[in-house]
C-alpha cells in the first residue's frame, strides 16, 4: 500500500461520513470496476468525470472522489478504502487480526480468541478476517499486524523437520 492510499485513508475517515455509505461505495466500486477505469482514464475529460461523480455519488463524498480523479489516484481506491478501515479500526480501539482455518471455528471459539486478543493488545474488541486454508491440515494461524502465531497441523509438522534437520 502506497503512502498516498494511507493518506487518502485518513482523510476519508476525518471527514466523518457515516461508514455505511462508505461502505457502499466500496461495493459499487467493486462491482462496476468499468467505473474505476473511467474515472482513472486519462482520456477522459476532467468536467465528465465531475459530471459523473456529481450524478452517482452522494453529496458529501463528491469533493474527495474530484480530488482523487484530478491527481490521478483513482486507481488506487482499494488501498484506500483499505487504509480507511485500519485507520478507523486503529482510532476506535478495534484490533485487526487474520484468522487462517481449516474448520470454521464457532462463535464460542472465536469468542475466546476475541477475548485474548484484547487482552494481550488492550483494545475494546477484534475484527476477525476469516481465511479457509485447507493446506493447514488441522488447527489454525493467527496474525496480528506482524506477529504470526501458528497452530496449526502444517506448522507443527514443519518445526519438527527442523528439529530433526539439526540433528
Amino acid at each position: 500500500m502506497t503512502q498516498a492510499a494511507t493518506n487518502y485513508g485518513q482523510v476519508l475517515y476525518e471527514l466523518e461520513i457515516e461508514k455505511q455509505v462508505i461502505d457502499e461505495i466500496e461495493e459499487l466500486f467493486h462491482k462496476t470496476p468499468e467505473l474505476k477505469k473511467a474515472l482513472a482514464s486519462p482520456v477522459v475529460t476532467k468536467a465528465e468525470k465531475h459530471r459523473v461523480i456529481d450524478r452517482i455519488f452522494p453529496r458529501e463524498i463528491r469533493n474527495f472522489l474530484k480530488v482523487l480523479s484530478d491527481h490521478q489516484d483513482m486507481s488506487c481506491m482499494e488501498d484506500i478504502f483499505k487504509a480507511y478501515h485500519t485507520y478507523a479500526c486503529m482510532q476506535e480501539g478495534i484490533l485487526q487480526a487474520e484468522l487462517s482455518y481449516v474448520t470454521e471455528p464457532d462463535e464460542a471459539r472465536l469468542g475466546q480468541i476475541r477475548q485474548m486478543l484484547c487482552e494481550k493488545y488492550k483494545k475494546k474488541d477484534v475484527e476477525f478476517h476469516l481465511i479457509k486454508d485447507p493446506e493447514l491440515i488441522g488447527g489454525f494461524v493467527l496474525r496480528v499486524g506482524d506477529i504470526e502465531t501458528d497452530w496449526s497441523m502444517k506448522g507443527r509438522l514443519k518445526q519438527l523437520e527442523q528439529k530433526l534437520m539439526r540433528r
